[in-house]
């Protein structure tokens, strides 16, 4: 009959491949397929997530797990697997089964609902649906269970271990440090450069990021590169990383940085171990070290000065019209010019944790019952205001912009900060380690960086939670401190001194 993690494997693999199956239609959803299959696609989609459940819920899991946590195995991936294995399983049996179809249904529901209110600019067309899936979502956190608060057991989802308190506290002390930086910084700002909305052939666009995301150390072989309207990395399976970006004719910095960030993505992706890839530990949990990683790549590589030295040649190649004249020193001051902008996605490394902090505001005052559906087009136009210092003029603006709540991803935003903050720290630690890495960059060899985050980040899959992790790699538990240095030195360097 075989020991207790022979008969497990069986049951691990069937979970892995159900996984794959949900994500390659989630993929096909916002990559490719036709806006009248949505309503099939979500019954599709509700079925696997109701098999998906099923199985990880199932009473013969519970028994098997038990088996390995009398007798552990030494394997050391084998261990951590049946940790994060009884997670999975405790948090399945507590959420009933109709309550999880009901909640896979209305995501794609939702989501076409958000699709279409965006498109119209009238958040009206959206409300009624995301009032349903906040109930849901408060239903599943209720089932789930928490000891603080609601909104810990969904931010558990993302973020293991991590609660509601240590999330408060880093984005108190980081708005504290951020706006007064971000106004200093801004009102040293000049005026924007007109090259950054001169118009850019989008199929020259998308051939650059071609060339740019194999420069990076993307496996082209065992991944792509599509478009989509809300750029996204997805592991379909093993061999198989596939991620997205937008273009925008009169806007080449977005598709530049959107291409960095998620590939920042697919590489931690890609560089998980293939032998922990049918394990529980195989599947990257903490969704802040996720963020760690694209933003590195994105803001800490994608926009450091060497890094735009090297582009910017290749670019010229591509857009000799637009920037042929430009010197290395305006292109990188251009490419990092800050200013209030309304929407998250193409706001600037200054204001961009300010949209988050928004964001989490508005989540925790839903899950407290202390804001309603109703009253959030004017809650984030308030927000905006005070956070970022401007208001959205519509919908599609304001609280429209953002897919997360239609899709049900409440307790996702705060990663993204997270993410910002151990990006800053990690590739501090990384410069200490490797030395200073500018000729490289310089080059477009980001050979020593990679394997430095291979070593240390992605070997490790989920073997523990991301703040353990961190804290392995940092010496340190999380602080603003690192990021909120980055700013000051950078645009101190730009702009002079920012008092």
């Amino acid at each position: 009959m075989g020991g207790a993690w022979e008969r497990l494997l069986p049951r691990l693999t069937e979970i892995r491949d159900l996984s794959c199956a949900l994500a390659l239609l989630s993929w096909d959803q916002h990559v490719m397929m036709p806006a009248r299959g949505a309503p099939a696609r979500a019954r599709t989609m509700a079925t696997i997530e109701s098999l998906l459940h099923e199985r990880v819920a199932a009473p013969e899991v519970g028994e098997l797990l038990s088996e390995l946590e009398q007798t552990p195995p030494e394997d050391e991936a084998r261990v951590a697997s049946v940790t994060v294995l009884r997670r999975d399983h405790e948090r399945a049996i507590k959420v009933p089964e109709d309550l999880v179809r009901a909640i896979a249904e209305h995501q794609s529901r939702c989501f076409q609902s958000w699709t279409e209110a965006r498109a119209a600019s009238d958040f009206d067309l959206l409300r009624a649906d995301l009032e349903r899936m906040i109930s849901l979502k408060k239903q599943e956190a209720d089932a789930i269970g928490h000891e603080g608060e609601r909104y810990d057991a969904l931010l558990d989802g993302f973020e293991p271990q991590m609660t509601t308190a240590e999330v408060e506290t880093l984005f108190g002390d980081l708005v504290r440090g951020l706006k007064p930086l971000a106004d200093a910084i801004l009102d040293h700002a000049p005026e924007r450069p007109a090259f950054l909305s001169d118009h850019y052939e989008v199929d020259r666009q998308e051939a650059f990021c071609q060339w740019l995301i194999e420069t990076a150390g993307f496996d082209v072989s065992s991944g792509r590169l599509d478009r989509s309207p809300h750029p996204f990395t997805m592991h379909i399976g093993a061999g198989d990383v596939r991620q997205t970006t937008r273009y925008d004719p009169t806007d080449l910095l977005m598709s530049i940085r959107a291409t960095m960030h998620e590939t920042g993505h697919a590489l931690y992706e890609q560089g998980l171990p293939e032998d922990l890839y049918d394990l529980p530990v195989g599947r990257i949990r903490s969704l802040g070290l996720h963020e760690s990683q694209s933003r590195m790549w994105e803001i800490q590589v994608g926009l450091s000065r060497p890094f735009a030295d090297f582009m910017l040649p290749h670019l010229k190649d591509r857009f000799p019209a637009q920037l042929g004249n430009l010197s290395p020193d305006e292109f990188y001051a251009g490419i990092n010019h800050p200013r209030r902008s309304m929407i998250r996605v193409i706001s600037d490394e200054v204001t961009y944790n300010l949209h988050i902090a928004l964001r989490f505001e508005l989540e925790l005052a839903l899950f407290r019952d202390e804001l309603e559906v109703a009253d959030l087009r004017d809650a984030f136009g308030d927000g905006m205001e005070r956070h970022v210092g401007i208001r959205p003029e519509s919908d599609a603006q304001g609280v429209l912009q953002d897919m997360h709540w239609a899709i049900g991803g409440l307790g996702y935003f705060p990663t993204y900060t997270l993410g910002t903050l151990y990006a800053a720290a990690f590739y501090a630690r990384a410069l200490e380690d490797l030395g200073d890495v500018s000729h490289d960059l310089r080059r477009g060899d980001v050979g020593r960086l990679l394997e430095w985050l291979r070593t240390n980040i992605h070997s490790t899959g989920s073997k523990a939670p991301g703040k353990e992790i961190a804290q392995r790699v940092l010496g340190t538990g999380l602080t603003v401190d690192p990021f909120l240095e980055h700013l000051r030195t950078k645009y101190g360097e730009l702009y002079g001194p920012l008092a």
